[in-house]
């Protein structure tokens, strides 16, 4: 009888600490963030998506009321901060605030990347996208598109181009415009976008696709020659600009500027920060931030950025292919 009895007490210790651990469980799950959130960048302190990441940081630590850090671990085209979140505890605390190189562009590029881009992370909520915008140095004589695609057809082989990298958004960018056009155009790769960009302000290479926010300045200026946006239309900060699509050239190169946490991630914080991402790009502060960065503010929650994923992988996928793309 004293079994019996000592039986009915244990289960019912049992069953409370189980019902205990499960209202903690909620309770937990209920007062996320409870602690700093850590954000990767997998680029170089001072760069443009570094600027970025750091005003959306600011905005959700401020939705959020938690802090926010921001981690710049540079290195292998974004490969070593993304893997570093990758490798992270699914908890919500570790993010990786990204750019398309690494995630729909990298994994056709290198065969031996270190981590699975669709399996290993879960969308969080994209941010935006960087029009790229097409220039090319004033010397050569063309003012649109057309005119661009008629001379490089004319001189097959004869004229270059610039990029920040075998494979970086660039490249790929570049090579849609090839592909899609037929042209024969020689790559020549530069260490970044500055160095590139000024060596086709100074007439050592023809043209380039960069970010409009580096493009629209020396345009303006004089030293290149704009020839139009690869993105899906015209850009708020420069509405006078027009895109390639408009001019009959079917380019849309835009890479987007996102937020992805590891594979495993609890629902309630991607959630949670989804929400917070949408509500930070409405502050007056982190608009005039990500605009003069030359940001399109687009945002798309978990699961419709999840979506967008798989398609922009297999569009920067089937370029790279076709140009067969391949990292040195």
């Amino acid at each position: 009888m004293k079994s019996y009895f000592l039986y009915k007490t244990l289960k019912s210790i049992a069953a409370a600490a189980g019902a205990a651990a499960l209202l903690a469980s909620h309770g937990a799950q209920a007062a996320y963030p409870e602690r700093a959130i850590k954000v990767v960048v997998p680029y170089n302190a001072g760069g443009g998506t570094d600027v970025l990441s750091r005003a959306v940081a600011s905005g959700i630590s401020a939705v959020l009321k938690e802090t926010v850090i921001v981690e710049n671990r540079p290195g292998a085209s974004g490969m070593i901060g993304s893997d570093l979140v990758a490798r992270s505890a699914p908890d919500g605390y570790t993010l990786v605030m990204t750019a398309a190189d690494t995630h729909t562009i990298n994994p056709h590029v290198y065969p031996k990347i270190s981590y699975d881009a669709v399996k290993d992370f879960v969308a969080v909520a994209q941010v935006g996208y960087l029009p790229y915008a097409l220039v090319v140095n004033p010397v050569l004589g063309v003012n649109t598109i057309q005119e661009y695609i008629a001379l490089a057809k004319k001189s097959p082989g004869k004229l270059t181009y610039a990029s920040w990298g075998v494979g970086s958004s660039s490249h790929v960018a570049m090579e849609m415009l090839n592909v899609g056009q037929s042209l024969d155009v020689l790559h020549v790769p530069f260490t970044g976008a500055a160095p590139a960009m000024t060596a086709i302000m100074g007439g050592q290479v023809d043209a380039l696709f960069v970010p409009l926010s580096l493009a629209k300045p020396n345009a303006d200026a004089g030293k290149v020659k704009l020839l139009g946006l690869a993105a899906p239309k015209r850009f708020a900060g420069a509405p006078d600009v027009p895109t390639l699509t408009e001019q009959g050239v079917n380019v849309v190169a835009a890479p987007w500027i996102g937020i992805l946490a590891p594979a495993g991630t609890p629902q309630d914080a991607i959630g949670k920060l989804a929400d917070a991402v949408a509500q930070a790009v409405k502050r007056d502060d982190v608009i005039k931030a990500l605009t003069a960065g030359g940001l399109e503010i687009s945002t798309r929650d978990s699961k419709a950025f999840a979506e967008f994923l798989v398609d922009d992988y297999k569009l920067w996928g089937d370029t790279v292919k076709a140009a067969n793309i391949k990292a040195e």
